[in-house]
């Protein structure tokens, strides 16, 4: 069945249209977003392996104030994916912070480095966020999930400068260097 106007729209009109939507389609698909980077690399001398040596993430946010550099150290984790796709950012949990896996509970939790169970407002008291950023102050656009040993639960610790902080439990530090364990 032909809508109604069809019937009063000449072929060569609904041709004209029909090839018009085809040739934005296909223009549409080979337009590129931007430069993706091919391989992506951290910052030279940013992260060197070594002793995480610091207060914890949470004695650490108890005196933290924007615009102050900074040292704390603590796990990769807090969620199920800690690191945050395509961007240079990931979460950091108190080394006091029990995992799944460090209480021997492999099997009950196929992602200990969610401490799944560990009381949400403890974890929330217990965590920081972590961005390694350019030059421009804004968190790399690069996976860091893997690089130089960033992974969950691996221990570090980060000297940065904090760039935000507030009574709800939010603590954001850009990282000039990190230590991994």
């Amino acid at each position: 069945m032909n809508h109604p106007l069809e019937t009063f729209m000449p072929s060569t009109i609904r041709l004209m249209l029909s090839t018009s939507a085809v040739i934005l389609a296909l223009a549409a698909c080979g337009e590129e977003k931007g430069p993706v980077p091919r391989s992506a690399a951290l910052p030279a001398g940013l992260v060197v392996r070594g002793v995480a040596e610091g207060p914890g993430v949470g004695t650490a946010k108890t005196s933290a104030k924007v615009g102050q550099p900074i040292t704390l150290v603590g796990c990769i984790g807090g969620s199920r994916d800690p690191f945050v796709q395509g961007r240079a950012v990931f979460t950091l949990v108190d080394p006091a912070i029990v995992s799944c896996k460090a209480m021997g509970d492999e099997e009950h939790c196929p992602t200990p480095w969610d401490y799944c169970c560990e009381p949400r407002e403890s974890l929330k008291r217990n965590i920081a966020t972590i961005e390694i950023a350019g030059s421009d102050g804004r968190p790399l656009p690069i996976a860091v999930r893997g690089l130089e040993g960033l992974e969950p639960l691996a221990t570090i610790a980060v000297t940065g400068t904090v760039t935000e902080s507030n009574e709800a439990g939010l603590l954001v530090i850009r990282a000039d260097r990190i230590v991994v364990k």
